[in-house]
C-alpha cells in the first residue's frame, strides 16, 4: 500500500490546496480523521482518503477541477443519505473521497455534526497539516467504537465482509498494540511527507488579501509537486502498477 498512500498525500495535498484557494471549506473525516489522531497520518492498511465539504458548493468544486489537467472530477453514488464525489490523478486510478455535506451538518452516525466540525482545527497527518473538525472525539466513538483509541478493526475498499473472501471480523480486529506488531512484522513503512512547499503558510493574522494570495501560490505548487510525480518511472507510475498487482495477488490468495 506504501506507493499508493504516498500518492494519495500529494493528491489530498493538491486537492485541499485547490479548494482552499477557491476559498471552498474542506476537512478531513472518516478513516483519514481516525488514522491522524491514532497513528499520525494513515491507518496502516488504508486505501483511500475521506474529505467533507458542503454540498452547496458542489459546482464550485466540479469547475476549480476542470482547470487542471491533471485533476478529475466526479459525482458517485452515496454513501447512505450522502452524496460523494471524488477526485482523482488522470491514468493513476488513484482518487479521493470527498463527502458532500448538508449546511446544518446534522449528526449522524457516520459523520461529525457542526457542534463537532465547527470551527475547523488542524491535525497532523503524515507530515501534512490538514484541516479537521474541532471536537472530533464523540464523532469517533459514534462511529468506531468507544474504544477506537485502543482497538483496531482491519476494512478497507477491497478488504471487508462484502468484497473479500478472507474477511473474518473475529479475526481482524485487535489491540492497537498488536495490530502494531502485526504491521511492523509485515514490513509496513508508512508514506515520506511530502517536500515542504516554498510558499509560506497562511496564517490567522494575515489579512483577508494576503490569505488569498498566499493560498493560490500553495495550490500552484502543490500542483507543480504532482505533476513531477508522473516522470517516467516516477511514483505514479509505480503506485499504479503496485496497486494493480497487489489488488491481483491478495484475491488471488483469498481465493486459494
Amino acid at each position: 500500500l506504501r506507493p499508493r498512500q504516498q500518492l494519495l498525500l500529494e493528491l489530498t495535498r493538491a486537492v485541499v490546496a485547490v479548494l482552499r484557494a477557491e476559498g471552498l471549506e474542506v476537512w478531513i473525516t472518516g478513516g483519514t480523521l481516525l488514522g491522524a489522531l491514532r497513528h499520525g497520518g494513515f491507518v496502516p492498511h488504508d486505501d483511500d482518503i475521506d474529505l467533507e465539504c458542503f454540498e452547496a458548493d458542489v459546482n464550485a468544486i466540479a469547475a476549480a477541477f476542470e482547470r487542471h489537467a491533471l485533476l478529475a472530477f466526479r459525482l458517485g453514488g452515496r454513501w447512505k443519505e450522502t452524496q460523494v464525489a471524488h477526485v482523482g490523478l488522470r491514468g493513476a486510478e488513484v482518487e479521493l473521497d470527498i463527502f458532500l455535506r448538508e449546511a446544518e451538518l446534522a449528526e449522524l452516525s457516520d459523520f461529525p455534526s457542526r457542534s463537532e466540525t465547527l470551527p475547523l482545527a488542524r491535525c497532523d497527518f503524515n507530515g501534512l497539516s490538514l484541516p479537521a473538525p474541532a471536537a472530533p472525539v464523540s464523532f469517533l466513538s459514534r462511529f468506531y467504537g468507544e474504544d477506537w483509541s485502543n482497538t483496531v478493526r482491519v476494512w478497507s475498499h477491497d478488504f471487508n465482509e462484502i468484497h473479500g473472501l478472507a474477511h473474518d471480523p473475529d479475526r481482524v480486529n485487535m489491540p492497537l498494540e498488536q495490530y502494531r506488531d502485526v504491521v511492523a512484522t509485515a514490513g509496513y513503512v508508512p508514506p515520506a511527507p511530502p517536500a515542504p512547499l516554498a510558499a509560506p503558510t497562511v496564517g490567522e493574522g494575515c489579512e483577508a488579501g494576503e490569505r488569498e494570495h498566499v493560498a493560490v501560490r500553495e495550490a500552484e505548487e502543490a500542483l507543480a509537486a504532482l505533476e513531477a510525480l508522473f516522470r517516467p518511472g516516477g511514483p505514479a507510475v509505480r503506485a499504479r502498477d503496485a496497486s494493480w498487482l497487489e489488488k491481483l495477488r491478495r484475491r488471488n490468495r483469498e481465493q486459494a
